[in-house]
């Protein structure tokens, strides 16, 4: 925590001018605060700084960690509970929260490990398919990989042929077809969905909204879709619009960032880390900010490092990249995923990767810091 503090109390008079400094400052202060009240076992209190910080600061990993914890403290209990359940007999309504209880707690590969057992255990169960089907998706949205979509149509599919009834798989298809811009696909299940359900009012709502965009779209292939949103890693819709898709909201895109504020926070950091060039770099290759000197072949760079990292990831099934660092007679560069950016600094090799990317995590959450309401 020092070491954070030190980083952003350089910097020249015009980085100063848009308060990045004062940012880090504020930032630093409310993680220390939230952790404080953590390690004192007063989580009610570190869950309202936390979530205070989060909405100046939205992509504030730190308090986002200790909000989590604080609900794993609290679910701890009833997970322990459930599996003793399952240990005992094979309980379909312990299954079913099992799953969610991990979901909301963001343990995909816990969830996705359960509702396999449960699939195995109960193949004829429609719901247990369901089920099966919400973690693909959880798991699609949060990385955009296209099998984990194609395994849970295929998984939904199947609950459809078990029972045609099954309202809520038609509920999920609809989601992911909306959430990758297929309207018409999107309107067909919902159109079964109100057959099943005609007091389904919100559902109606959506339907017409999506029936219109539909009239107006080309064909719709669903696989071009999936392969374009896995290469662009972006999707044209949130399903957390959709209705029930809260819990699928995208929450990785990590919202705008100011390119003042990243030269504010990137110059704080640069005379104390020794990083000389800096840049942040958007879905697609799209350059975001830079900072440092020789900044446009520094960008570039940066462009091709996230491209190749990202192919390397999918290609070799690793999965959401994690990080990602070069090194040689120019120095180490480390780059590492930031929401829908990836962000890049060079620094000579004495400079610690740990180092690099503690400061790079905290430039780029002063970037996206959202002013205050009275501003």
């Amino acid at each position: 925590m020092k070491l954070l503090k030190r980083l952003f109390s350089g910097g020249s008079g015009r980085a100063k001018s848009v308060d990045g400094p004062h940012l880090a400052r504020e930032l630093v202060s409310s993680v220390a605060e939230a952790e404080r009240l953590v390690a004192a076992g007063r989580h009610e209190e570190a869950l309202q700084v936390a979530e205070r910080g989060l909405k100046r600061f939205p992509a504030a990993t730190r308090l986002r960690n200790v909000i989590q914890y604080i609900r794993r403290v609290g679910a701890n209990q009833r997970l322990s509970q459930l599996k003793q359940i399952l240990a005992e007999h094979k309980d379909e309504r312990a299954y079913r929260e099992l799953i969610s209880l991990h979901l909301d707690l963001g343990n995909k590969d816990n969830a996705f490990e359960v509702a396999s057992a449960y699939v195995k255990e109960f193949p004829d169960e429609p719901e247990a398919h369901v089920h099966l089907g919400k973690v693909y998706l959880a798991r699609y949205f949060s990385e955009l990989f296209a099998r984990d979509a194609r395994s849970a149509i295929e998984t939904l599919d199947r609950a459809l042929q078990l029972n045609p009834g099954t309202s809520r798989a038609h509920v999920l298809l609809g989601m992911l077809y909306y959430a990758i811009g297929a309207p018409r696909h999107c309107a067909n299940e919902l159109n079964e969905v109100l057959h099943l359900d005609a007091a389904n009012a919100r559902g109606a709502e959506f339907r017409a909204s999506v029936t219109e965009l539909a009239t107006n779209e080309g064909e719709e292939d669903i696989e071009d879709l999936l392969d374009h949103a896995e290469d662009h890693q972006d999707i044209p819709n949130n399903p957390g619009d959709y209705p029930g898709g809260s819990r699928f909201a995208v929450e990785h895109r990590g919202g705008a960032l100011s390119p003042k504020l990243f030269a504010a926070a990137a110059a704080g950091i640069g005379r104390r880390l020794r990083i000389e060039q800096l840049a942040a770099v958007g879905i697609g290759g799209r350059p975001l900010a830079v900072a440092g000197e020789n900044k446009e072949n520094f960008v570039r760079l940066a462009c091709r490092l996230d491209a190749v990292s990202r192919r390397a990831g999918r290609h070799m099934n690793f999965g959401t990249m994690r990080g990602f660092m070069v090194e040689g007679k120019f120095g180490r560069i480390v780059l590492v995923p930031a929401g829908n950016c990836a962000v890049a600094a060079r620094a000579p090799r004495s400079v610690s990767t740990e180092r690099i990317t503690e400061g790079l995590d905290m430039v780029v959450t002063a970037s996206r810091a959202k002013e205050p309401e009275d501003a």
